[in-house]
């Protein structure tokens, strides 16, 4: 049986907002059987659908290159635990962001893409299975200058693994 895949549409921070992340996370008090997403695939999620191959791909690739936006000044500034045990830090609300996942979504379903996501909040995942863990107030809020989103095959394989099929520049 093959391996699951599925194609994210999202933002991923930079190294530096990565490793503020990783000193708001090691704040927390975790309790046992958590996990931790590693550094490189945090990402802010604006777009699910499922796996699509050859023409119905290169489809997807040109209806994304057709979105335009500045890059985005976003600031992560709050976290906790949902009820559904994922640990996640959230955003001051940015217009633009909505924008563009506005955006994203028009042009997706215009060139006849099912989606994913329908109800759309926008955050980081920092732990799953975290279930109690407590977590602390953000020390101080996380900048972050996104210049550009990512589409990327997520792959559903021990290990999981991201693969980068195109980077859409934020100008």
């Amino acid at each position: 049986m093959a391996a699951r895949r599925q194609l994210l549409i999202g933002l991923f921070p930079t190294r530096e907002v990565q490793a503020d992340i990783e000193t708001h996370r090691k704040d927390w008090l975790w309790p046992r059987g958590c996990s931790f997403p590693p550094p490189e695939r945090l990402h802010l999620t604006l777009q699910y659908l499922d796996d699509q191959q050859e023409d119905a791909e290169q489809r997807l690739r040109a209806a994304l290159a057709e979105v335009s936006t500045q890059p985005l000044e976003l600031t992560l500034d709050r976290s906790c635990t949902w009820p559904n045990n994922v640990s996640v830090m959230q955003l001051s609300e940015h217009e633009g962001l909505r924008r563009l996942q506005r955006d994203i979504t028009h042009v997706l379903l215009r060139a006849g893409f099912p989606l994913l996501v329908h109800v759309w909040t926008p955050h980081i995942t920092i732990a799953r299975h975290s279930e109690h863990a407590a977590g602390p107030t953000l020390r101080t809020p996380i900048r972050w200058t996104a210049t550009e989103f990512r589409l990327v095959r997520s792959h559903f394989t021990s290990p999981f693994r991201h693969e980068l099929l195109g980077s859409y520049p934020l100008h």
